[in-house]
């Protein structure tokens, strides 16, 4: 591989009118350039390095950069310049390393070296060039000698060592560069001799054909003697022979008719096939356009399920959220309806999970997978967060969640959190769903290499046979059927977990062994900025809270929500945290109570009579007074596409039904911080 790189070297500039004698002095030129410069690298490395003076290394790389300036110029086609640019060069070398090291390091013999070169490279038709490279040569010389004389320059102070070791370098190189000239005149002779060779033995093999010529000549002189009398007999056998020929090319024309027939059969047997296949490929378009309308009514009866599923879900989840995390509530509800209400909480959660899954891998096969958003966040907190929304559905299956955390990984993680979270979500439901009563689940994540890190969750649940564990992760597919009849489920969750996986540059791995439990192993690049720190973590929004503090008694929130039940679940939220709130029941009433009463934010449904969500927004932006107000939209549409559609418009945050209470708090808290700091500087303006 060095020597076919080294070879595109020796070429550079060469063009294809160039004659032989031209083309080596060409590759002699760029072969003294380029090792040259390779030497004087290592020489200005070297003796920076031993000195300790680093300049001498940037003079090195001076004279890298002029050295291989001369395989520019022929690539340009300068070559006289290219030739006397060489000499100049290895002269500025001679002049400097003999005034900085002193005639103590030899390193005028790189004169000997100096004088061949422009004999070796400089054509007869150069002579001036030659004479001009020859006296450069001799007068650097000159001044060598008259600095050493008179000590103009003082040489580098040197110890007896250094003086040894950098002569003997010295040394080394001028004897190289001797050595290239004299393998080059070698090389020259030897292609002189080699060409000398070929041409006598040429001369030989012409002398021998001439010779053999007239004795060929003797004889076909003879033979036409012969020939010359039977040359009657000839004429008449070829005549015969034409007549038979004339013969053969008529049976001939008529063969080619017979093709020719056939091709043009062929031919429209063609054109019938061209035809079919042109009507092939309509009805392949009509398919295709088929299907694709019939994938845009799927997308679009899935968002429309999705919608009308999660409004109600809404309505159950949030109900049993402020029954069991009211205090008020728990103190009056008996224990056993306690549990009910625990129940349903679960099984909302468990709907909610199943619907999440379909529309993701709905996502997933029409190549509509979200990228990979990485960003700084508290690994702890996060996984903290996270299990801690579990807790509810591990408590009514009487099972343990215990999280356990390597001390190696670093505090903050550089990753894609809401994938991340959707992983967890996956494992850890599935692990809480498969755990018999009084048993553990174990969330771990633990760093595996330098820069890979793990998220394991494993369970003391019934385990998965060996022979099933390679199809669990193909959708809708699970250990065996009574999977499906004892513990529910879509068989979705695995088959989303490891395509996320592998799109963050992950894998996933199962061990499980039957009624020993099963361990799921998320592996997944740590990003070097994770490991060196320096970032900032996002405000974690996952911890699960129960309490809220109160905000303050003068905060004004606008809910636009035609549902009454929805509009019920908000006012008992929001009457926890001390907040009164304004209610509208469309979009036309909303715009006009926000008008009125002005609201530090606005909550409103993007699906509403008289006036849509997208229609509210449009006109709140448009208005001088209202713009600056934060609006949250909470909708059951749950494609990224219609909230990208939202937050184009106008809308500040997106929160999908149902609600989770703990997310919708911490947004209104901090747009009421950035509302108050607003106010604090218009009042310190005005």
């Amino acid at each position: 591989m060095l020597t076919g790189w080294f070879n595109i070297i020796k070429r550079i500039g060469l063009q294809p009118d160039r004659k032989g004698g031209d083309v080596k002095r060409l590759m002699v030129v760029n072969s003294f350039s380029f090792i040259t410069a390779i030497l004087c690298a290592f020489c200005g490395v070297t003796l920076a390095w031993i000195s300790g003076d680093w300049s001498i290394l940037y003079t090195a790389l001076g004279f890298v950069c002029g050295f291989l300036s001369i395989l520019a110029f022929n690539r340009i086609g300068w070559y006289g310049t290219a030739k006397f640019s060489l000499m100049f060069v290895f002269c500025m070398v001679m002049l400097y390393y003999g005034a900085t090291f002193g005639e103590s390091t030899q390193v005028h013999f790189l004169g000997l070296f100096l004088i061949g070169v422009p004999l070796l490279i400089c054509t007869p038709d150069e002579q001036e060039l030659r004479f001009m490279c020859l006296l450069m040569i001799l007068v650097c010389l000159a001044l060598l000698e008259t600095n050493y004389y008179y000590q103009l320059i003082s040489p580098m102070e040197m110890s007896r060592q250094e003086l040894f070791f950098f002569r003997w370098l010295i040394m080394s190189v001028v004897l190289t560069l001797n050595f290239m000239v004299i393998r080059f005149y070698q090389l020259n002779i030897t292609g002189l001799l080699k060409r000398l060779q070929k041409k006598n033995e040429s001369l030989n093999r012409k002398n021998d054909l001439v010779l053999r010529k007239e004795a060929e000549l003797k004889q076909i002189n003879a033979k036409l003697s012969a020939y010359n009398e039977h040359l009657a007999q000839e004429v008449e056998a070829r005549t015969s022979a034409l007549t038979q020929g004339n013969m053969i090319m008529e049976e001939m024309i008529s063969n080619l008719k017979n093709s020719n027939r056939q091709l043009r059969e062929q031919d429209n047997l063609l054109t019938a096939q061209l035809k079919e296949l042109e009507e092939a490929r309509e009805a392949l378009v009509q398919a295709r356009d088929t299907a694709e309308k019939a994938n845009l009514a799927k997308s679009a009866y899935l968002r429309e399920i999705s919608h009308e599923i999660r409004n109600p879900l809404n309505a159950v989840i949030g109900m049993t959220y402020l029954l069991l995390n009211e205090i008020d509530n728990r103190n009056r509800i008996p224990q056993n309806a306690l549990a009910y209400i625990e129940s349903i909480s679960t099984s909302g959660h468990t709907l909610l999970e199943i619907v999440n899954n379909v529309l993701e891998l709905a996502r997933i096969e029409a190549g509509k997978i979200d990228q990979v958003q990485p960003e700084p966040f508290n690994l702890r907190d996060w996984l903290r967060g996270v299990s801690a929304i579990y807790q509810n559905a591990a408590q009514v299956k009487d099972v343990a969640i215990q999280l356990q955390i390597d001390n190696r990984l670093p505090s903050i993680i550089y990753g894609d959190r809401v994938h991340l979270t959707q992983i967890v979500n996956n494992l850890l439901g599935n692990a809480i769903k498969f755990s018999p009563e009084k048993k553990k689940v174990t969330l771990h994540c633990f760093r595996k290499e330098s820069m890979q890190w793990c998220i394991r969750v494993s369970d003391e649940g019934i385990g998965i046979p060996e022979d099933k564990q390679r199809v669990i992760f193909q959708p809708f597919e699970q250990a065996d059927a009574s999977i499906q009849e004892n513990y529910g489920g879509t068989g979705l969750g695995l088959t989303i977990t490891r395509r996320i996986a592998e799109m963050m540059g992950g894998s996933i791995t199962v061990w499980s062994h039957p009624g020993a439990g099963t361990a799921f192993t998320v592996t997944l690049p740590l990003n070097a900025e994770s490991v060196t720190g320096g970032l900032q973590p996002l405000e974690n929004t996952t911890a699960a809270q129960h309490e809220y503090a109160a905000f303050p008694d003068e905060t004004r929130v606008l809910l636009m929500e035609d549902s009454e039940i929805n509009q019920l679940i908000m006012q008992r939220f929001f009457s926890n945290v001390g907040v009164t709130l304004h209610v509208a029941n469309n979009g036309e009433d909303g715009l006009a109570l926000a008008r009125k009463v002005h609201p530090d934010i606005i909550i409103m449904d993007m699906h509403m009579p008289r006036m849509t969500g997208l229609e509210v927004i449009v006109q709140l932006r448009k208005d001088p007074v209202l713009a600056h107000i934060p609006v949250i939209a909470i909708s059951a549409d749950a494609f990224h596409e219609q909230q990208d559609e939202a937050k184009n418009a106008g809308v500040n945050e997106y929160l999908i039904k149902p609600i989770e209470f703990d997310r919708l708090y911490n947004v209104i808290s901090q747009y009421l911080r950035k509302q108050s700091q607003f106010r604090m500087r218009v009042i310190k303006a005005s």
